[in-house]
């Protein structure tokens, strides 16, 4: 058992309650914009409940850093949330949204949890493992990477300003489905994960630890995720022109 098993088991509690509230009859205050966040996003209604839920949740293991509300509490560990990613594909009632948390212990991401709101899947990963289950279940199984993934995930495509067309001339697929963090849960299932721009902290901090054991390249231009050495080098050379 991890030894941030308490800091986990809160983190599953919160979005096990979010996702028993996004799957009952939700008034319109739910799907109304607000104000803006403090990661520059105006929040929906129900980016200001999750937060609550979250917070209600986490206070006691540290500071919390929020997209929402930004810095609330204080202590020497520190959480980053982003309550609801891909907020606008909830308001769409597209079905591909959910939550990251990012625990940090002396500067260290330490556990990283990533939910998806909309089919209940559930991403942890401790020191130990890294396990995928269903919300309404928490029958939790190793993640095990996809090896006949036929198609990439390319995040804010629709502002690409070059990497679209290099990945159009040299015909690599992709689809650009609007979250970020769950894109790069999901980078042991799919072919690659790309995010063109820069990144947040509420955006990366635990999808990117949940990949820690896969290829990774950041730099400030661009972040590219794959499971598959050859193909990870491959799209490094397209992208960047090498």
């Amino acid at each position: 058992m991890s030894k941030y098993q308490s800091f986990i088991n809160k983190t599953i509690d919160a979005n096990q309650e979010i996702y028993k509230l996004i799957n009952s009859p939700l008034c319109d205050s739910y799907f109304i914009k607000t104000t803006q966040g403090a990661g520059g996003d105006f929040s929906l209604g129900i980016d200001l409940k999750a937060e609550e839920i979250f917070i209600k949740h986490l206070k006691n293991f540290g500071q919390i850093s929020s997209e929402e509300c930004g810095i609330y509490g204080k202590g020497e560990s520190k959480i980053i949330i982003d309550p609801i990613d891909g907020s606008d594909n909830f308001l769409s009632k597209f079905p591909y949204f959910g939550s990251s948390v990012a625990y940090e212990v002396d500067k260290e991401v330490v556990v990283g949890v990533v939910a998806n709101f909309a089919n209940g899947d559930i991403f942890v990963r401790d020191e130990n493992n890294f396990k995928v289950a269903k919300l309404d279940s928490l029958n939790f199984s190793k993640v095990i990477q996809n090896s006949f993934s036929s198609i990439g995930l390319f995040e804010r495509a629709y502002k690409s300003n070059a990497i679209a067309n290099k990945l159009k001339q040299h015909k690599i697929k992709y689809r650009s489905p609007g979250a970020v963090a769950l894109s790069l849960a999901y980078a042991s299932y799919a072919d690659f994960v790309i995010y063109e721009g820069v990144m947040r902290d509420y955006d990366i901090k635990a999808a990117l630890f949940l990949n820690k054991e896969l290829n990774i390249y950041q730099d400030d231009f661009v972040t590219l995720v794959c499971k598959d050495i050859e193909k990870f080098e491959n799209l490094k050379r397209v992208i960047l022109g090498r």
